[in-house]
């Protein structure tokens, strides 16, 4: 057999929503794998994902009626080395995973106006199969699989702030 379904596996599989969280200033980033058959883990730091989305730029705010870009501070996080597991998301086949990500760092706005909430980035690694199987040396070297490495797409969604 020369092409596995883990050669033939996409990102394009991999759908993101971004939609209101379970309060206010909360933002739930949904992944839907519509993949039939294939598993997929993301590695979720750099990424809308990661609770810090916003503060290194995965996430971007903008006055929905303005059109204003609010200005994040790009932080540069220092992690501690190697990730840990809980790191890895798995994404099952034809089924969804959810996080909610806290829009409350000091530097967003909390004046009640409407602000558009856009993905920007790349997945920083997606390995075509279930997280049990990503070995530790893949997630020490944050790498996946290289066919996966594509941007990550999504609709943007309007929130309340404040």
């Amino acid at each position: 057999m020369s092409s596995s379904s883990h050669e033939r596996s996409s990102t394009r599989d991999l759908k993101v929503q971004l939609s209101p969280g379970s309060s206010p200033s909360v933002l739930k980033v949904t992944i839907e794998n519509q993949s039939q058959t294939q598993a997929f883990s993301l590695f979720t730091w750099d990424t809308p994902l990661d609770e810090q989305a916003l503060n290194i730029g995965a996430l971007t705010l903008e006055d929905a009626k303005t059109g204003k870009a609010v200005p994040g501070p790009q932080m540069k996080v220092n992690r501690k080395l190697p990730p840990p597991r809980d790191t890895v998301l798995e994404v099952a086949p034809q089924s969804t995973a959810s996080r909610e990500v806290h829009l409350a760092f000091p530097w967003i706005p909390k004046d009640g106006k409407v602000y558009r909430v856009q993905v920007q980035g790349s997945w920083k690694a997606v390995w075509a199969k279930p997280a049990s199987q990503v070995t530790d040396e893949e997630l020490s070297e944050m790498a996946g699989d290289s066919q996966l490495e594509e941007k990550i797409r999504a609709e943007s969604v309007e929130l309340q702030l404040g």
